[in-house]
């Protein structure tokens, strides 16, 4: 079978005109799966090139890190979309690698801790999405957090820097809101001016790559820089998942008491161990083997709030910083409008999953983040179109409330 790319470099032009047209008015014209699947593919691959065509300039070459994962993986298929090339860099042992590759995404295969493997895989490229991280709040990970994060950052600055000596270069760093923190933040919403004081060693290895990343874009004047401040981030099919990277600690009890034993204690909402021991004392009684939800309250009854950020909404953000000239040389919150009760939520989870939910109540502060995306609202017109309710009922399958 010929793949759509090949197959559509190899069709006589007046062929392919008929068969654009063909295809234009109906997708589904062509019987034969595969001549179908050759088709559609070449008419979306001439759809999104097409413009750079008549304009007269090459496709787009962007290095974006990370691409084997949530955030660069949603971002490099929609950057794909748009007619762009789009090269990763990748470990060999990445179990999403088959799958990059697969999309039509060039992996090169390396660490980002290798300067050489770095400056390989952006070669060539336009703009860079530095979204690759290691995310961990164990204090067992911070070797890997520095050279995932400071290192792995230093080094795409570095091959940044050198490429915008050639052209100039567009680069957006994803940033986490781990730098402030909003946790533990002076005051809410917290927007891009709040003091960086991270509790975190993630948030430390945060703050340490905003700072290379300003640094590069005073000293190279074709290296032009923007950051993203990522609020809690997931796609909608995680939030039903027990075992979900951020769902699990935020919504079931279960996963957040088996993050509460491998935390450190700031990033568990604790400010010692003391602290930590009692939130673990209210919750261990409640985990159970149907793994339940969890509507935290604080010790006055108030319910706890969430924010998060469906993956889509990040990557809209990320464009619209990208695509923005006054987006240069800013940083930008990207997070939701507003906060939601977990009173509200966690009753409408569970009525979409069938799951069961506990409720309790925490005698420390945990669930009061509230960032400010009003900077981006204002400059680039970001506009969150995922809430909490659509993601779970995209994700249960049912019609929005």
């Amino acid at each position: 079978m010929l793949e759509p790319q090949a197959a559509h470099q190899s069709m006589p032009r007046a062929l392919r005109g008929l068969l654009l047209r063909i295809i234009s008015a109906d997708n589904h014209c062509v019987s034969n799966p595969e001549i179908s699947s050759i088709l559609i593919g070449w008419h979306r691959s001439y759809s999104a090139s097409r413009f750079n065509i008549l304009e007269g300039r090459h496709p787009m070459q962007v290095f974006v890190s990370g691409a084997t994962g949530r955030v660069g993986g949603t971002l490099a298929r929609a950057l794909l979309e748009r007619g762009w090339r789009v090269r990763t860099l990748a470990l060999p042992q990445d179990r999403n690698l088959a799958a990059t590759q697969g999309a039509g995404i060039d992996c090169v295969v390396g660490d980002l801790a290798e300067l050489s493997a770095v400056r390989q895989a952006m070669e060539g490229a336009d703009a860079v999405f530095h979204m690759a991280a290691a995310i961990s709040f164990q204090p067992q990970a911070r070797d890997l957090i520095w050279s995932a994060n400071v290192v792995g950052t230093y080094n795409v600055l570095r091959a940044a820097a050198q490429q915008s000596a050639k052209q100039p270069v567009r680069l957006v760093f994803a940033s986490s809101d781990q730098v402030y923190p909003t946790r533990f933040a002076r005051y809410r919403p917290t927007d891009e001016l709040h003091p960086r004081e991270p509790y975190t060693f993630y948030g430390l290895s945060k703050l340490l790559g905003e700072d290379m990343a300003a640094f590069y874009a005073r000293s190279e004047p074709n290296l032009k820089i923007s950051t993203a401040v990522f609020s809690h981030i997931e796609a909608a099919h995680e939030l039903l998942d027990p075992n979900g990277e951020y769902s699990s600690a935020a919504f079931y009890v279960n996963g957040r008491v088996r993050n509460l034993k491998a935390s450190s204690t700031h990033h568990a909402g604790a400010t010692s161990q003391a602290e930590l021991r009692s939130i673990l004392d209210v919750l261990e009684p409640l985990v159970a083997p149907d793994e339940p939800l969890l509507l935290a309250r604080d010790a006055d009854g108030k319910p706890h709030t969430q924010e998060l950020v469906d993956v889509r909404d990040i990557v809209q953000g990320l464009l619209l910083i990208h695509d923005k000239p006054e987006a240069i040389g800013e940083t930008f919150n990207l997070a939701p409008a507003t906060p939601v009760s977990l009173a509200e939520f966690i009753p409408y989870l569970a009525e979409a999953t069938g799951r069961r939910y506990v409720e309790a109540r925490i005698p420390v502060e945990l669930g009061r983040t509230h960032g400010s995306a009003a900077k981006a609202r204002a400059l680039l017109g970001y506009a969150p179109k995922y809430s909490l309710f659509d993601m779970v009922d995209e994700a249960a399958g049912r019609s929005a409330r």
